[in-house]
């Protein structure tokens, strides 16, 4: 029913190569992304210059992989991603510095740390339901340790009953509807043996 597919983190993301300098503008500087994987405009073009590969999933764009694929009929993933928050090194990080004596906004762009993140939803429709069945997403700032998720993460949801699971959700429906947002995600999760859906690490340290 689900398919990993070939897609991979990469182990190093330094962004090293300068961009133009007439990029700078404070429309492309905004909108800096705290917490996530989406990026503003100059950080775009940084990577586009440094062969970064960007897809848009979620209407955004950003370092994201497809990470798992459906075949089913009832079960649809909504989006799976392999993310990625590349920080800046070298003759970027050096431009930036330069930079951000006009625009002091910057200082978050040179405080950007490497970051790794997975992201599964996965959805359930019939004739009669459309059911948010999981939601999980989960961040580090270690290679190795999202490699070990990634692998958790995998063998659980190739492992798991799904079928199964959903009755399991419908027929405890009055433990969940009432819950919003995030708490219904976690009992969700924690249903499925997972303490939390979401562990979100800041872009950048302070």
């Amino acid at each position: 029913m689900f398919q990993i597919t070939a897609e991979e983190f990469d182990c190093y993301l330094d962004i090293k190569d300068d961009i133009d300098d007439n990029l700078f503008s404070a429309e492309r500087i905004q909108y800096f992304d705290n917490d996530g994987f989406e990026l503003s405009y100059l950080e775009q073009e940084y990577y586009i210059k440094n062969n970064i590969k960007l897809s848009n999933i979620l209407n955004h764009s950003g370092d994201q992989k497809i990470w798992i694929k459906s075949d089913s009929n009832l079960f649809k993933i909504d989006h799976s991603m392999l993310l990625q928050r590349w920080e800046f090194v070298n003759h970027s990080r050096s431009q930036i510095k330069a930079h951000s004596k006009t625009f002091p906004q910057l200082n978050k762009y040179l405080m950007l740390k490497s970051k790794w993140g997975l992201d599964f939803a996965l959805e359930y429709f019939n004739e009669d339901i459309a059911l948010e069945v999981m939601h999980i997403e989960t961040d580090s700032y270690n290679y190795y340790e999202i490699l070990g998720l990634k692998q958790f993460y995998e063998e659980k949801i190739l492992s798991t009953d799904w079928n199964c699971f959903v009755n399991y959700l419908l027929k405890n429906k009055h433990c969940w509807e009432g819950l919003q947002g995030l708490e219904q995600n976690d009992w969700k999760a924690s249903q499925w043996g997972i303490k939390k859906a979401e562990k979100i690490i800041k872009a950048f340290k302070q």
